[in-house]
């Protein structure tokens, strides 16, 4: 990697509505799954201190809060967890979760050639499938990696994705609708640096202050520098083994596929 840093973004600002009561005291990263939260899990792939082993890729790692902060914070410190920073998405409830990679972003330290892994605070699996794109994301020579499992059926909530014709495995388009020929569905996790790191900042910040932005996801921002030429490379998952904690009957899902490994 010749000295090139890798940070993790987690974003863990959002309320979670759809999970009703447990939402309302409970952000989706602390989840409970099988005797262990999402947030456990997701720090011992990235490799923190408290993780059960004690290393990995990720030079830093950055919670971006919003709902329930206090919850993460007190959690973070119950766990010893001192090299994992939080920052606090004041706009968590008016502005949709581009804001907080945005915050998560501006929050980071800039170096050349540094990577940038963003995860979903709601996605659940276990420790060695999110260490795998990890892995890869640390040493890989392109510019950019999204992670996208290509063997789940779709459904009209999955977060769809195509990619460009006669360009190999490159993002043509990312989306809930509107996407031609998806290949598969993007899981949460993605890595940028370089040209398409600052391409993609350089989109969220554009979004800052205009009111028809308000609602716009992060992967739109996504698929926009996908659409002005960014090369965004499509990392095919390990497996289907995962599940995004939106609602009930995704909690139970990952209870289900818990109980199976």
């Amino acid at each position: 990697m010749g000295g090139a840093q890798v940070h993790v973004v987690i974003l863990a600002a959002g309320r979670g509505s759809r999970l009703g009561a447990l939402a309302e005291t409970t952000p989706k990263w602390l989840l409970e799954v099988g005797g262990s939260t999402i947030a456990e899990r997701h720090l011992e792939a990235v490799g923190s201190p408290a993780g059960s082993n004690g290393s990995g890729p990720a030079a830093s790692a950055v919670v971006v809060t919003g709902h329930a902060r206090e919850q993460i914070e007190e959690f973070l410190r119950s766990r010893g967890e001192s090299a994992v920073r939080v920052v606090h998405n004041q706009e968590y409830a008016r502005l949709n979760n581009w804001y907080s990679l945005l915050v998560g972003l501006r929050s980071l330290p800039s170096g050349a050639g540094d990577r940038v892994v963003v995860l979903n605070a709601d996605l659940f699996a276990e420790p060695p499938w999110v260490s795998a794109f990890l892995d890869a994301s640390a040493h890989t020579e392109a510019e950019s990696l999204i992670a996208v499992d290509v063997e789940r059926e779709l459904t009209d909530e999955s977060m769809k994705v195509a990619v460009r014709a006669g360009g190999g495995q490159l993002l043509d388009g990312i989306g809930k609708s509107g996407i031609v020929d998806p290949v598969g569905e993007y899981v949460g996790m993605l890595m940028a640096r370089g040209s398409v790191l600052a391409h993609l900042r350089r989109t969220l910040e554009g979004f800052v202050g205009r009111p028809d932005a308000v609602d716009h996801w992060y992967e739109g921002a996504v698929g926009i520098t996908a659409m002005e030429g960014a090369p965004w490379s499509v990392w095919a998952t390990p497996s289907s083994e995962w599940v995004e904690i939106d609602d009930d009957a995704d909690y139970e899902s990952a209870r289900e596929l818990c109980a199976r490994s």
